[in-house]
């Protein structure tokens, strides 16, 4: 999946005379042969002389998380003082990044630098801070407090196991890239102007509103997208970026007409969400829904798209909602799906370009979100470090919270040049907090947002009260049975689903060998009503206890409605005709979903999972035995009162002796 990183530059409008550039050199063999992005080094007018090989080379490769590890050229201890000189002279020199790696847990040593006939400077390498990290490159920086010229050598003094050095980027007054190059949002006016996977920010083409489209967030946005203010230039060609605003749009082919679709995906906030226009006849719904791709959910998350010179386009939804046309609402300042294509305010696009690398004062850094940990009963503590980048600046940068309340800064002063800013935070309860780092060096300033979303852990019960497609992560459930991609879990509060999907990390299921009595933590996902099941679609891997416990099925009272759906339970003295159970004087649907065999006959005691299916209540059948002479036997009233305290309807209320919500009877719905 694509990764967002927001940039916002703030310029002087002076012009320095001092260009800062990157050069990178990455090593391809053990004499020190290098690349410059995808152009080799000849050695002669470019590249590096050996002064002593080093004794191995790997390649290496990238895991599931784009991280490089074993990769570079290996300098062990019995080969110390390897190293390099480079036939290039730099001008200017103020900082040189060297990406290395190590084995699993040792590797350290100094690499020394020496930049024409200036004193020799030297970076200490350290084992890794976590055992076992060693095997991941990582970044080390030499910086400069002033700047030196010429040809740059560089040698490696291992005092134990081995260094990696995969590369070296130098950066200098004469180097071969720009540091940076800064991103605009332009106006779309062709609809060939959309590849695959670009961010894009929703405006409105009247030629007057400042507003774009926001996010969906639930406390602002119930059946439509709320419009937030926008930045445009005075010939509304561009707009500012915004990070409350950028989707990802991307396309695929309608494998029935051929034409081509799109899909906006909200990935920065949610990841795994995507509009749709679900309102039916009688909602301008706008809203975030999950697994649209896959067409599980029709097609409300495909859309057609067509855009005229002016860029006023016009988004028609795919699926068979009669409000289906993306607009803006002038008169409720907001963004929904209306039945004609002109009722409403028509949307333009603006897609992110790279610019041309900026010649004045600019300061860069990405926007910190640090997610959804989870907070409990003691303080919950975090840090995150950013990369700040600057060019042309003529002083240091400072920097400050503007609240400072829960986040705090490892440092109040970055190098003009930019360098690394570790951001921390302690917070003691659930919530969302926000503060803005602000950088300022001179006139040059630069506000980068910090998102914290904390959460807590939640039972079934409280889970299933969720709004659709809300982030849950749930205490720690047992697995009570496992089929396919449904995965039955169970709390002292109740049941629910993980409806099972594939990790993108592994390429493999979540529910990987899961099975019965199995204990997950850590349970995290997008909680999902569907047609009355209480599931959650995962979005990251839980923790497995090593230990199964023993599950017993739970016994029912003489009613089996939508608050046992998940359930895993036990009735006694049931008749089964085919595919149909008679208990207690009501008809159920039995399926042979875990494929045990369906029984028949009468007196059997039988366990299965209550499942509803396209609003019909179903019993898949796990196993059944003759009920003559069980003695243990739960009373209806005793079961009826002991469910009560702990089971929920399909909309997340508590049940009671007084209602059961839905019953089945004869294959009709009746409200008690």
């Amino acid at each position: 999946m694509k990764r967002i990183t927001i940039i916002i530059i703030a310029c002087l409008a002076t012009t320095l005379t001092l260009r800062a550039g990157i050069t990178t050199y990455t090593f391809t063999s053990t004499q020190w042969a290098s690349r410059v992005g995808e152009s080799v080094c000849d050695g002669t007018t470019d590249g590096w002389h050996c002064d002593m090989a080093a004794s191995e080379y790997s390649a290496g490769r990238t895991d599931a998380q784009g991280r490089l590890y074993s990769c570079g050229v290996s300098v062990k201890t019995g080969t110390s003082g390897a190293g390099a000189t480079s036939v290039k002279t730099f001008t200017n020199v103020r900082r040189i990044v060297v990406n290395f790696c190590q084995n699993s847990s040792k590797g350290r040593g100094i690499i020394y630098f020496q930049i024409g006939t200036n004193a020799v400077d030297s970076l200490v390498i350290t084992k890794p801070a976590t055992s076992g990290s060693g095997v991941y490159n990582r970044d080390s920086t030499l910086v400069l407090s002033t700047p030196k010229s010429g040809q740059i050598r560089f040698w490696i003094r291992c005092t134990e196991n081995a260094i990696n050095l995969s590369s070296l980027t130098i950066r200098s007054q004469d180097g071969n890239s720009p540091v940076f190059t800064q991103s605009t949002y332009q106006l779309v006016t062709d609809i060939s102007q959309i590849t695959d996977s670009d961010q894009i920010i929703f405006g409105v083409a009247d030629g007057v509103t400042n507003q774009i489209m926001g996010y969906y967030d639930e406390m602002v946005s119930v059946n439509n997208i709320h419009a937030i203010s926008g930045r445009y230039n005075s010939e509304r060609t561009m707009v500012a970026g915004n990070d409350n605003a950028i989707y990802t749009v991307l396309l695929y082919e309608d494998t029935a007409t051929h034409e081509t679709v799109y899909v906006f995906q909200d990935e920065l906030r949610y990841e795994e969400a995507y509009l749709v226009a679900n309102g039916g006849r009688t909602k301008n719904k706008l809203t975030l829904w999950t697994d649209v791709t896959s067409r599980s959910y029709g097609d409300y998350g495909l859309w057609r798209m067509s855009i005229a010179a002016d860029g006023a386009a016009e988004i028609e939804n795919c699926g068979t909602s009669e409000r289906k046309y993306l607009q803006y609402n002038a008169q409720d300042q907001l963004f929904g799906c209306y039945a004609t294509p002109n009722s409403q305010t028509h949307v333009a696009l603006y897609r992110e370009v790279q610019a041309p690398a900026s010649t004045d004062a600019v300061i860069v850094a990405p926007m910190v979100n640090f997610g959804n940990p989870i907070v409990g009963d003691t303080p919950l503590h975090g840090s995150k470090t950013i990369e700040v980048n600057a060019m042309n600046l003529n002083a240091d940068i400072q920097a400050s919270l503007k609240q400072g309340e829960v986040f705090s800064l490892s440092s109040t002063r970055i190098d003009q040049d930019g360098d690394n800013l570790t951001i921390e935070y302690t917070v003691s309860s659930a919530g969302k907090y926000i503060d803005t780092l602000v950088l300022q060096s001179g006139e040059t300033r630069l506000e980068v947002s910090i998102l914290l979303n904390a959460i807590r852990e939640l039972s079934i019960a409280e889970a299933v009260q969720s709004e659709d497609f809300e982030l849950v992560t749930l205490n720690p459930v047992v697995v009570t049975k496992k089929y396919d991609k449904y995965i039955f879990i169970r709390d002292e509060s109740g049941s629910m689903l993980i409806f099972n999907s594939t990790n993108p990390a592994t390429g493999k299921p979540y529910g990987q060998g899961l099975e019965s009595g199995h204990r997950l933590s850590g349970v995290t996902g997008r909680f999902v009503n569907y047609y009355g099941v209480p599931e959650v679609q995962p979005t990251a891997a839980w923790t497995v206890a090593p230990q199964k416990e023993s599950v017993l099925p739970e016994v029912v009272g003489t009613t089996i409605d939508s608050a046992d759906v998940c359930r895993y339970i036990r009735i006694e003295n049931v008749a089964v005709d085919g595919a149909t159970l008679t208990y207690a004087g009501q008809t159920y649907p039995l399926l042979d979903a875990f494929s045990t065999g369906l029984p028949s006959g009468t007196l059997s005691r039988l366990e299965a999972i209550v499942m509803i299916v396209w609003d019909e209540l179903q019993l898949w059948h796990i196993s059944n035995e003759t009920a003559t002479g069980i003695e243990d036997t739960e009373s209806a009233e005793s079961a009826a009162t002991r469910r009560s305290s702990n089971s929920y309807t399909i909309l997340g209320q508590p049940v009671d002796s007084h209602y059961h919500g839905i019953i089945i009877r004869q294959g009709k719905k009746e409200i008690q």
